[in-house]
């Protein structure tokens, strides 16, 4: 984990995890939580997955092959009701341990958070280095 001044706020957001050869890409689009406005009680990035995709792929053409839904994705939302962080996503990035490093990156340590699968961000175009060789 990196060293965090105690001053740095929670962010928001969405990402993905793209495989690498020695192990996982964490792409993402993040907002401090005090810049996001409230609405019904949430706070939640305006940006989405689909729309923000191209300036994934403008940045990387190597991408271009793919759509925003084939990589394990998710997103950080904030529940002012309980003052609890929100953090939804594939199921294969909780089996992995990957949700740690979204926690860690985005100084939610040390605030309430929730794990939570979402049929949303499933993806159906899962890489098998994601799956373990499984089918």
């Amino acid at each position: 984990m990196k060293n965090k001044l105690a001053f740095d706020p929670p962010k928001l957001g969405i990402f993905w995890f793209l495989p690498t050869r020695n192990g996982y890409r964490f792409v993402s689009l993040a907002h401090d939580v005090a810049r996001v406005k409230l609405i019904g009680g949430f706070k939640t990035i305006e940006e989405g997955h689909v729309d923000t995709w191209s300036r994934v792929v403008a940045a990387d053409g190597s991408l271009s092959q793919f759509g925003y839904e084939y990589f394990p994705r998710g997103r950080v939302n904030w529940r002012a009701e309980d003052d609890t962080f929100l953090l939804l996503a594939d199921p294969s990035i909780f089996s992995l341990n990957l949700h740690m490093a979204v926690a860690d990156r985005w100084n939610l340590i040390g605030h309430a958070f929730q794990f939570l699968t979402d049929p949303h961000y499933r993806t159906n175009k899962l890489p098998s280095f994601f799956r373990g060789g499984r089918a």
